[in-house]
């Protein structure tokens, strides 16, 4: 089905394309290698590994497809196939395919409408393993919450990872802050002032929220991203990041929930970043604070506990110094360092009256560790060679989830 889709697609996109005298398509690929040593307890939503030992696999593969329909439309898609679930690599899926309208091919302002790339955080502009001077993604991508989109607050968060999928199903991960494929549906306009670009804007209203994708409108009113950048100078960038959106889905494995208005449960991530560069150094340091409310499910008895809600925090900061070899043509070493807090969970019944009662605050989750180091070196130009090291602690189960990765990836 999806590969009828994308023939579709692209016949689709070449008539409207002979309409045009100057139209022009361009396809081009990604795709990446890994050879991989992990500890036990790696898995997708822990370390971005597909499973523990030895792991030989090509996690990304993606075909991009671009082209011109006047001068002033265009489309963009992306045909991905990846292993974010696990040890099979998925069905091919659109991660892109959006139409765009601009005043021109001088103009910077440009309005989008489809699927793109999640406007959010320092990463949306460099999460392609060929823009990325390390293996993987910061946390705020990639470690799952005690938070779901289907059951709302997940309980037993802090054991064992097998003991909470024994409760919620195989499938369930917990949420990132941040959607790990990093793509959203819904509309959006972006636009650089000036013609250094000193400020730059893209605003969004999807469907869901970062830490979610949804294929199709589940709520009256949309969810919202936003991020500005600010660059006072060549070397200094300045960026800030907003969204806010219900995140809870009409799913049936949370009947019971339905009798709640699940608009009224949102999550809600604000962040900022700074980027400086000397020489052949650059600096980037990142936080991120993500609010989800919710109710709670008791997977014991496929109910909900009707009077029990929880508004929850966590805080993600990080930094990385990236170091371009002068002596070697490009290569370069880096190092990331991060953490993830515990952050806390007010937890509360309404009584009769819709007062709060039982009102308690705890520790959500745990806090988490991570560094991170990396080298690269281009063998051809659009040839990304890359070994990482990643190396985990944290004060919650004590997962064995380091990882030993050697990584290439070729843009073709």
């Amino acid at each position: 089905m999806k590969t009828r889709s994308f023939s579709l697609f692209i016949i689709f996109i070449s008539l409207m394309c002979v309409k045009s005298g100057n139209a022009q398509i361009s396809i081009s690929g990604l795709t990446d290698f890994e050879i991989r040593i992990s500890g036990d307890d790696s898995s997708p939503y822990i370390n971005q590994t597909p499973g523990d030992g030895f792991s030989l696999y090509t996690p990304n593969i993606r075909l991009f497809l671009s082209a011109n329909i006047s001068e002033n439309w265009f489309v963009n898609s992306v045909l991905q196939a990846d292993h974010y679930e696990g040890k099979e690599l998925s069905s091919p899926f659109f991660s892109v395919m959006n139409i765009n309208w601009s005043p021109g091919f001088d103009s910077d302002f440009v309005a989008t409408a489809g699927r793109f790339v999640t406007p959010y955080g320092s990463y949306s502009t460099r999460f392609l393993s060929i823009e990325n001077p390390f293996v993987h993604l910061p946390m705020s991508h990639s470690v799952g919450l005690p938070v779901s989109n289907r059951f709302g607050h997940l309980q037993n968060w802090n054991d064992d990872p097998s003991i909470v999928q024994d409760l919620y199903g195989d499938e369930e991960r917990g949420l990132s802050m941040i959607y790990s494929r990093m793509y959203s549906q819904g509309v959006k306009v972006s636009h650089d002032l000036g013609e250094s670009k000193w400020l730059s804007f893209d605003i969004a209203a999807t469907l869901a929220p970062t830490s979610s994708h949804f294929d199709y409108g589940e709520f009256d009113s949309p969810a919202w991203i936003g991020r500005i950048v600010f660059k006072p100078a060549i070397w200094a960038q300045l960026g800030a990041s907003y969204s806010k959106g219900s995140f809870i889905l009409e799913d049936e494995a949370n009947d019971s929930l339905l009798v709640y208005d699940l608009s009224g449960y949102p999550q809600s991530l604000m962040g900022a970043d700074l980027t400086l560069n000397y020489r052949y150094y650059t600096l980037n340091l990142e936080w991120n604070q993500g609010f989800f409310k919710a109710p709670f499910y008791d997977p014991e008895t496929s109910n909900s506990d009707a009077r029990r809600t929880g508004k929850a925090t966590a805080d993600h900061f990080s930094g990385e110094l990236i170091y371009d070899l002068p002596f070697v043509v490009g290569s370069h070493v880096a190092f990331r360092y991060e953490q993830m807090l515990e952050g806390e969970i007010e937890i509360y019944r309404r009584d009769d009256n819709n007062n709060k009662v039982d009102e308690t605050i705890t520790p959500w989750t745990y806090d988490r560790q991570r560094i991170e180091f990396a080298a690269g070196y281009k063998l051809q130009r659009n040839v990304l060679l890359k070994a990482s090291y990643l190396l985990s602690e944290d004060d919650g189960p004590d997962l064995d989830d380091d990882v030993f990765t050697i990584q290439l990836s070729v843009l073709f």
